[in-house]
């Protein structure tokens, strides 16, 4: 079984791509449900891909700007914070003036394509900032949304921004019909991975297969991190 683990993505150089691109693998092979990459932009960076056909793909802003848009149609520009949902089949381009980091999810990866629906609508921006917060007061977090059935249609993955407060505590647990990804924006969050004790920050990425078991645990400060899991229908077994 494969064992869940944390990526150090900022210091690998990464694969080159488009023009001024590196590609940094998150999940690799190990990822069964998702593939999660991290791309490096310098500046006047262009990339260009394809979302493969019966999965969708997501794109989120760790620093810097880039300009995402539809081939050949015109883009957004995207700082921190924002967030984007792209149309299988649909071509893309990735720019940047200046230097920017770039978070990229394709669910399922490509070649196992899903039945289940995906978002349709060419693309579609969202900003974490924007978008409403929900407080679990019981759990002492809070979530945002970003892909669910009712924010973009799909049905391919569970995508969400969580905030911890000091106290905040997910107990050990797996799920056994999912992928879990964590890529750690803000703060610090302590993590249980393979049984030892670990620590996420900005630059980090914890991966876990379906029925690995981990924890999360808040330190003193908040922590922010985008959370997916993937297939969106799963189960926690604690």
């Amino acid at each position: 079984m494969a064992m869940g683990k944390v990526v150090d993505y900022r210091d690998t150089a990464g694969k080159a791509a488009g023009t001024g691109a590196h590609i940094v693998a998150i999940t690799g092979a190990d990822g069964k449900n998702m593939q999660a990459e991290y791309i490096r932009l310098d500046a006047n960076a262009w990339l260009e891909g394809q979302v493969p056909t019966g999965s969708d793909q997501y794109f989120f802003v760790l620093s810097g700007e880039a300009t995402l848009g539809e081939k050949d149609k015109p883009g957004r520009a995207m700082k921190y914070g924002l967030f984007a949902v792209v149309e299988e089949g649909h071509g893309y381009a990735l720019t940047s003036t200046y230097p920017s980091e770039v978070l990229t999810v394709i669910a399922p990866p490509p070649g196992a394509q899903s039945p289940a629906p995906g978002f349709r609508g060419g693309i579609k921006y969202v900003s974490m900032h924007n978008e409403p917060v929900d407080s679990v007061p019981a759990m002492l977090k809070q979530r945002i949304y970003l892909v669910t059935k009712e924010t973009c249609g799909s049905e391919r993955a569970h995508g969400m921004i969580v905030k911890y407060s000091p106290s905040t505590e997910t107990t050990m647990h797996m799920h056994p019909d999912c992928e879990s990804l964590f890529v750690f924006l803000e703060g610090e969050t302590n993590l249980t991975v393979n049984g030892e004790k670990a620590v996420g920050r900005f630059g980090n990425a914890a991966f876990f297969p379906c029925g690995n078991k981990h924890s999360l645990h808040g330190t003193p400060g908040n922590s922010y991190f985008i959370e997916f899991h993937i297939p969106y229908r799963y189960t926690t077994v604690r």
